[in-house]
């Protein structure tokens, strides 16, 4: 039983909940174009780090297949049975409650972003100068840097694990059961980070040049670059 995974998908859960909650044409209209504009940039501004290490394929799970499609609906209806469950599926659940924390500050700094977005400019196309005003409006600095860390921290992780033949090769002999426990999508998004990370060359490296690179960005955004120049 992982107790922090457990929590950590009832915080996912009442956090969707809530979202669902703040839901109405306007908002959810706003928060789809802007999910999508930051997927586009993100993956804008690490292409050239992916093309260098041949992780396109890894660029796309993170700015696409985990950020904007993942689906955790499987996983939250019954926190307490997946908790008690996953070690059938991988022995250490720390990528996973570590994705389920990136998902749920997703959710929560994109609908306070969408939000003020919607309140300076309602209907109108999000623009780069309008995108930092709003980012520097909600804040919440503190968040964005621990986003930054679980990144690295989840691909460190993940990536050790599909380094190591007899693991991986045990991930793989795991897809059945892992359908048969009602967690076949969860265990599909694992198999896919697992192969996109596989296929990136000197992934450490790679991972150390793209935190620099988003840490630089978080300093542009918040206005802190300019300050300390």
């Amino acid at each position: 039983m992982s107790s922090s995974l457990e929590k950590a998908l009832i915080d996912l859960r009442e956090a969707r909940e809530r979202l669902a909650q703040r839901s109405d044409p306007a908002f959810d209209a706003r928060l789809e174009a802007l999910r999508q504009w930051q997927s586009e940039r993100a993956a804008a501004l690490h292409r050239p780090l992916a093309e260098r290490y041949e992780g396109e394929q890894l660029l796309h799970f993170l700015t696409r297949s985990f950020y904007l499609e993942a689906d955790w609906s499987e996983l939250t209806t019954d926190p307490a049975k997946i908790a008690s469950r996953i070690g059938r599926i991988i022995d250490d659940a720390r990528p996973l409650v570590i994705a389920v924390r990136l998902q749920h500050t997703a959710d929560h700094l994109d609908a306070e972003m969408a939000e003020a977005l919607e309140a300076r400019a309602p209907g109108r196309a999000i623009t780069p100068t309008g995108y930092v005003r709003a980012f520097r409006e909600v804040g919440q600095f503190d968040v964005r840097e621990q986003q930054i860390g679980w990144v690295r921290e989840l691909v460190d992780l993940l990536g050790g694990f599909a380094d190591n033949r007899a693991a991986y090769w045990a991930f793989k002999l795991a897809g059945s059961p892992a359908k048969a426990l009602g967690m076949g999508q969860t265990y599909g998004l694992l198999a896919e980070g697992f192969a996109a990370m596989r296929s990136t060359r000197d992934l450490e490296t790679a991972t150390r040049e793209v935190v620099t690179v988003q840490r630089r960005e978080l300093d542009r955004l918040t206005g802190r670059g300019a300050a300390r120049r």
